[in-house]
């Protein structure tokens, strides 16, 4: 079965299954973002979010109507449980930078599956997790949503140990610098070249468009691919070098 993952922008993600738009993921609020409200508004059933504490991953009126909304900390800490397409959902407890100007917020890593493929999100994440802590996600993680801008979030050293011990089938570079957002006012966060770059022995996947469908082509040696789209949810200005890199 194939399903399609749209990159909306920042840390935010649609699945779309049997052609239809099911499920987002960490919905940002433009104002959060210093981004124009031009009106853009999503469809879906459910929406999952990493916390209800901050608006650059919980702003749930992104998306119209009333979606079901799952909570993944609270599944993660146990005060809830909860499923989407019929399989549980695993969470794993995290926190924000212990440093973050804003305060350290609690949040969470989720994974679930959809079209017949493990999804798995690194939320706001702010520091590496040990091998123990990420074993909830050991065959529940074909594709990974990777946290990339580094600032007051989690560092390339820790982020590779963890995509290593995972072993995804492809990875989803995501919350790096795009402009408008993420740049000085934004945080000052490193363009989504300097993940590439580190990361030279997987092969790299242009998609050149906001949305792919998987299962898509993977490497024969067991290395990540990785899979850099473009986002549906603002337009960026003063161009996207970090589209740019092509690699075999």
């Amino acid at each position: 079965m194939s399903v399609q993952l749209e990159f909306v922008g920042h840390a935010c993600f649609r699945i779309w299954e049997g052609g239809r738009p099911t499920i987002v993921m960490d919905p940002f609020s433009h104002e959060k973002c210093n981004l124009e409200d031009d009106g853009f508004r999503l469809e879906a059933d459910t929406v999952i979010v990493s916390s209800l504490t901050d608006p650059a991953h919980d702003n749930v009126p992104l998306v119209n109507g009333r979606p079901r909304v799952i909570n993944a900390l609270d599944v993660a800490t146990g005060k809830t449980r909860d499923t989407i397409n019929g399989e549980p959902i695993h969470a794993i407890p995290a926190a924000e930078i212990p440093d973050h100007p804003e305060g350290t917020d609690d949040n969470a890593l989720y994974a679930f599956q959809a079209g017949g493929l493990w999804f798995g999100h690194l939320g706001d994440l702010g520091f590496g997790l040990s091998n123990e802590e990420m074993r909830p996600w050991v065959g529940h993680c074909d594709v990974m949503l990777v946290i990339t801008g580094q600032k007051y979030t989690v560092k390339y050293p820790e982020l590779d140990r963890m995509i290593d011990f995972i072993k995804p089938t492809w990875v989803v570079p995501m919350h790096y610098y795009l402009p408008p957002f993420g740049g000085a006012q934004g945080g000052g966060m490193d363009p989504v070249n300097e993940f590439l770059n580190r990361r030279t022995r997987d092969p790299v996947i242009i998609a050149r468009h906001h949305t792919v469908t998987f299962p898509m082509t993977k490497s024969h040696d067991g290395r990540p691919t990785i899979v850099v789209l473009e986002n549906s949810g603002y337009n960026p200005t003063g161009g996207s070098p970090e589209f740019q890199v092509r690699r075999a």
